[in-house]
């Protein structure tokens, strides 16, 4: 089993405040932090405290940013043999998060912007072993990204993708696709069905099936997860718990899903799995820092 996750790692600089502003309002900040972060990265490090096997790929600079991404890595125990480093900078979020824990984010791709479809190596994709199961995102080259997907597809992975930040894809990439975890926003992007209950979650989800996707997961926040197949649909809760920073929320139930599916977990078994890693990050400040163990995970679905 294995869990190959290709994307972006950025430095996040997080200002904590009582309200965003406005457009052309300036509002005092409580705080200012930073955070090793990047959507590939926090999946990466979920994965990996899930007690996931992780190999991940992407592309750093050679600025002191680039150097602490590094660290996480080698402290989370992620293969990073396939990490590129070029010129320049890392990536970077620029981060706001109000006293509901609600975030507002903008991402600067830096070195992200430099993956390739080569850095996915053929000595990658034999080493992992069994359960084959590739995760990526949407802050790297959609072009070099589809290509990805073809050659993990040819080499049996099963392939799931975080449509985040939201972008157009091509029916090409849609249909190499085995399981598409969008929010509601990115949903409701994707298909032009504004996405508010599960009637509308559910007419989302059969949107992209006839697109071509095989399942679909559309997360609806602290209203839980609506699985789509062809089949059925099925609405599954998430855990109650209160919120101290949403930041990588998705990103937690991501990874842990990555995890367990490597694992031979059910879809749905894998799902409650997920949704448990997803309700434990809300509940710590940060993107990297906010991922539970596996320990914590089952911990609470015990619960």
């Amino acid at each position: 089993m294995g869990v190959l996750i290709v994307g972006s790692l950025n430095i996040d600089l997080v200002t904590y405040l009582e309200k965003m502003p406005e457009p052309g309002e300036t509002v005092v900040g409580d705080r200012f932090e930073s955070f090793p972060g990047g959507k590939g990265l926090n999946q990466a490090v979920a994965a990996a405290r899930a007690g996931g096997d992780v190999t991940m790929v992407g592309v750093l600079g050679n600025d002191s940013n680039s150097n602490l991404l590094k660290q996480v890595m080698l402290d989370e125990k992620i293969n990073s043999d396939h990490v590129r480093e070029v010129a320049g900078v890392c990536g970077t979020a620029i981060i706001e998060v109000d006293k509901l824990g609600r975030n507002r984010i903008i991402v600067i791709a830096g070195a992200n912007s430099e993956l390739k479809a080569n850095d996915l190596k053929l000595e990658i994709l034999t080493k992992i072993k069994n359960r084959k199961v590739l995760l990526s995102q949407l802050e790297s080259p959609l072009s070099e990204l589809v290509s990805i997907f073809q050659v993990a597809k040819s080499n049996d992975f099963f392939t799931i993708l975080n449509p985040a930040p939201a972008r157009k894809l091509e029916a090409k990439f849609i249909q190499l696709i085995d399981l598409l975890i969008p929010n509601q926003f990115e949903a409701e992007f994707l298909t032009g069905i504004k996405v508010t209950d599960s009637d509308s979650a559910i007419s989302a989800g059969k949107k992209l099936i006839s697109q071509g996707v095989k399942s679909v997961l559309i997360t609806l926040g602290e209203e839980g997860s609506m699985l789509v197949t062809k089949e059925s649909s099925e609405l599954f809760q998430s855990f109650k718990v209160k919120a101290v920073d949403t930041t990588a929320a998705g990103d937690a139930f991501c990874g842990a899903i990555a995890v367990a599916l490597s694992e031979e977990f059910d879809l749905k078994t894998a799902i409650r799995f997920a949704s448990a890693a997803g309700a434990l990050s809300v509940q710590f400040e940060g993107a990297t820092t906010s991922m539970p163990t596996r320990q914590e995970i089952e911990k609470l679905i015990k619960k």
